[in-house]
């Protein structure tokens, strides 16, 4: 019981800390990759940045996947029969970052961080107007379907620039031969937090419901 009367008071302070420690975490991130990629789309990067190790100067990374296409399941000859099945090969493909692929992969990168930014802001200004006594304001309700939006925005932004880099990277892929003629794609998911999206607008309006039983309540007092 005294854990249980003491937990909120240690709790919300440390979340809302902790939120705002990631908004400036995201923050930095952010934009350390616009001067990273500032730099490389003006060739004024002459060697490795801190963050992007391993990759030629100027140039940008794209997930890709390869497999030959029969891959057939394996089974063993033994009681119980297993089956392994073999699963395809990734790797990175480095494009020159004023290639269409490289801009696509620059505008990826800056959507996702930009929307981790804007969502940690949401959350600070939501941790900053909840009060103990008025939990449900009007004002948290719109930023929670604010939220929702954001993440269904952000889904479809993704989905139609992975598709165009999908489309893209095809004329390279061209120029590589690889051993058991195993083919060369994109290693994209065409995915996105849609679902969080739909959680989060159905909780607005779940929260609007709220604050229509706080009010009959405040006027039956």
């Amino acid at each position: 019981m005294h854990m249980e009367t003491k937990s909120p008071y240690w709790v919300f302070p440390t979340v809302k800390r902790l939120v705002t420690l990631f908004y400036y975490l995201v923050l930095v991130a952010l934009v350390l990759f616009a001067a990273m990629s500032s730099l490389k789309l003006l060739n004024a990067q002459t060697g490795p940045f801190p963050l992007g190790q391993g990759q030629q100067p100027n140039y940008v990374s794209v997930p890709v996947a390869w497999a030959p296409p029969s891959n057939k399941t394996i089974v063993t000859a033994d009681e119980p029969l297993l089956f392994l099945t073999p699963q395809k090969q990734t790797g990175q493909l480095q494009v020159p970052i004023r290639s269409i692929p490289g801009l696509l992969i620059s505008i990826l990168g800056l959507v996702g961080l930009v929307s981790a930014l804007w969502m940690f802001l949401l959350l600070r200004r939501i941790f900053r107007s909840v009060q103990t006594d008025t939990p449900f304001q009007a004002a948290i309700a719109r930023q929670i379907a604010t939220m929702g939006f954001l993440f269904l925005g952000q889904t479809a932004v993704e989905l139609l620039l992975k598709l165009a880099l999908w489309h893209q990277t095809r004329p390279y892929f061209k120029q590589i031969t690889l051993s058991n003629q195993a083919s060369l794609s994109v290693d994209i998911q065409l995915d996105g937090p849609w679902l969080l999206g739909l959680i989060l607008l159905a909780l607005a309006q779940v929260y609007r419901r709220g604050i229509e039983i706080q009010l009959e309540n405040e006027l039956t007092v």
